[in-house]
């Protein structure tokens, strides 16, 4: 397995990993992440192996940098090339991000089958320069605007893995878990694993607006670090109900609790959003890689599964009013849910890891040289 550098990356990563393992238990993973990134320890709490590359991103740098980061890149390719050599894999899956671009490679090099998978509406860079070059080679894709980035021949639209700690909370033991009356309304707020400095302050603009609707709303928020203090202020400042938080470690019950959301729309929050059925508040992140969050946000927006609002016009006024609408039009809000559960995937590892074998079983010339008996078993 290889990817990471954020959770878009790493979560699909985790779960394609998990039910390989279900699969076939008595396999082994090896996973390549960066060695600065935050995969490291989600890793090791499944158990896998893992190896570290010292990579760094290329696009967006200046020359300097730049070429620094190439270096990097061939000495990654070095480190991936030795890494798959000892590991001896029947297949290297790679979820994006430019860690994995030098496994893939060292993967083509070896021999080894490849499968990419892609959350995105809009590919990412990695996959959509990977595909091209890493053969053989399949793509599978989170969602159907992706697939004609790619070799038609190649792509299978299998939908985006999703924690298993999303699925199938239960709403009252989540609100106890939190302290949440159960006759509230409970917007759920966050930004990914940094927050969203903006997404909170429009939330704080939103208070005074909510007045009516004080009593009857607990928001549940997650603000990142640097917000964390000023938004539990301004809660209590304004007599609102909240349990804010820098993270929320269990979004399983974050997600079983709250009846709306607000939220950025990376594609594993949105595929998270669809398994557990939530309405939301589509703010995407501006500056994201080709704009794929708004092309996210749009698809969801289509299909009635969502709201969307530009980052440049997020204010409290726009927050207001969805959180007094989630009061005010409950049955509305409730169908908005339905269709966003409608795009839900749920058994999308369970296809990414049918395609995998797929690959593995087809006919390949073995550039690692013979296995023993004993590697066989294992694979």
């Amino acid at each position: 397995m290889t990817g990471g550098g954020t959770g878009g990356h790493l979560f699909p990563a985790l779960a394609i990993g998990r039910a390989l393992r279900a699969r076939w238990p008595g396999g082994a993973v090896l996973f390549v992440g960066s060695a600065a990134g935050l995969e490291r320890g989600a890793v090791a709490a499944e158990g896998w192996e893992f190896a570290g590359l010292g990579v760094r991103g290329v696009k967006g740098r200046g020359p300097l940098r730049a070429a620094t980061a190439l270096a990097l890149l061939l000495r990654a390719l070095r480190e991936a090339r030795g890494r798959l050599r000892a590991f001896r894999p029947d297949v290297v899956v790679g979820t994006g991000a430019y860690v994995s671009a030098p496994v893939v490679l060292a993967a083509r090099s070896l021999g080894v089958p490849v499968v990419l998978h892609e959350q995105n509406a809009y590919p990412g860079l990695a996959n959509r320069w990977l595909a091209r070059w890493a053969r053989p080679a399949a793509v599978a894709v989170g969602m159907p605007a992706a697939a004609p980035f790619f070799p038609w021949n190649r792509v299978a639209v299998t939908g985006n893995p999703v924690r298993h700690e999303v699925l199938g909370g239960d709403r009252a033991a989540a609100r106890t878990a939190f302290g949440i009356a159960p006759a509230r309304v409970v917007p759920l707020v966050f930004g990914g694993s940094q927050g969203a400095h903006r997404i909170n302050m429009a939330v704080l603009e939103a208070l005074p607006l909510l007045g009516p609707e004080r009593e009857r709303l607990h928001f549940l928020h997650a603000t990142g670090e640097k917000d964390c203090e000023a938004v539990r202020e301004g809660y209590g400042a304004r007599g609102f109900r909240a349990t804010v938080a820098p993270f929320l470690r269990d979004m399983g019950a974050a997600y079983a609790a709250a009846d709306v959301a607000v939220c950025r729309s990376g594609a594993i929050t949105l595929a998270e959003l669809a398994a557990a059925g939530k309405p939301a508040l589509l703010v995407p992140y501006h500056y994201a890689a080709n704009d794929h969050q708004r092309l996210n946000a749009e698809a969801f927006a289509e299909a009635g599964a969502a709201q969307t609002l530009a980052d440049r016009d997020l204010t409290g006024t726009g927050v207001a009013a969805f959180v007094r609408r989630a009061c005010r039009e409950p049955e509305a809000l409730r169908e908005m849910g339905r269709r966003a559960a409608g795009l839900a995937v749920p058994d999308a590892a369970e296809r990414i890891v049918a395609l995998i074998a797929e690959v593995v079983q087809r006919p390949r010339s073995n550039v690692q040289g013979p296995r023993s008996s004993a590697e066989s078993a294992r694979a």
